[in-house]
């Protein structure tokens, strides 16, 4: 058995685990529609910001507005791999990233600004999708580059989680997103962070409903393990659960602020 097998093998059984935990803890709880303040909590907003000091500083992430990684990436129930190339920038207020397989003939995809992206389902069918903001596309590789975004810009509110069951110790926090002057009643993202590292353990976000699909799908990230690139500290072995599916994500490589220069992500994706 590879290396990288036997990883995905163990990732599979801890995030398995923290899955079904989170997946009970949480799900039952976010049916309660009640009244949400719109004021972040003091504590909530201490939390975030360690997360920022405990990755390499507060200043550190406030320099950075772009980063280009690559990840190699093992189905659970799949024996081989490949390499994801990932290209975000948060330096304007709309969603801008990219995202492509490396050697792989079809085009990246394309999120540019636009409230909406096409996406294929199976082989034919296109479909619309409303676009993700911009810090739940960072949450599952670059956490604390989100929490940067969220205690940033007014539109997120952190709470003390009131839909989570958290360890002793541990601080869990819920990210709602206003839509104009409303909170909705549930959050977006549920973070779980670890007392003694400050650093995020596991996040689950809430994906885009499409189709006639009446309740929430969620994806989870666990963080299995962190380390320090170019600086920062970032997560470097990671399983992400979603519809169904486990993958193990192993760190390749890092490059802080390039720009949002797609022609150039694009012809490094065909090499």
């Amino acid at each position: 058995m590879s290396r990288a097998r036997m990883l995905a093998k163990a990732i599979v059984g801890r995030a398995g685990i923290l899955s079904a935990v989170a997946l009970l803890g949480g799900l039952s709880s976010l049916g309660a529609a009640t009244p949400v303040p719109q004021q972040s909590d003091p504590a909530a907003i201490q939390a975030m910001e360690n997360v920022l000091v405990q990755s390499g500083g507060i200043a550190a992430w406030r320099g950075v507005s772009s980063a280009k990684e690559s990840f190699s990436v093992l189905q659970a129930d799949d024996t081989s791999s490949h390499i994801m190339l990932l290209l975000d920038d948060w330096s304007l207020e709309s969603t801008r990233y990219r995202r492509a397989v490396q050697g792989q003939k079809r085009s990246p995809e394309d999120h540019n600004g636009a409230t909406t992206f096409k996406f294929r389902a199976g082989t034919t069918r296109l479909m619309t999708a409303p676009e993700f903001d911009q810090a739940t596309t960072l949450v599952g590789r670059l956490p604390a580059a989100a929490a940067e975004v969220m205690l940033r810009r007014p539109e997120y509110v952190l709470k003390i989680s009131q839909s989570q069951k958290c360890r002793s110790g541990d601080i869990c926090i819920d990210v709602f997103r206003k839509s104009g002057s409303a909170l909705p009643a549930s959050p977006e993202q549920q973070w779980k962070i670890s007392s003694n590292t400050g650093l995020p353990t596991s996040i689950r976000y809430r994906t885009a409903s499409i189709g006639p699909a009446t309740t929430p799908s969620w994806r989870e990230i666990t963080f299995v393990k962190f380390a320090t690139e170019n600086g920062l500290v970032v997560p470097v072995t990671i399983a992400m659960v979603g519809g169904g599916k486990l993958q193990a994500w192993t760190f390749v490589s890092l490059n802080v602020n390039p720009g949002f220069d797609t022609a150039r992500f694009d012809q490094e994706a065909t090499q």
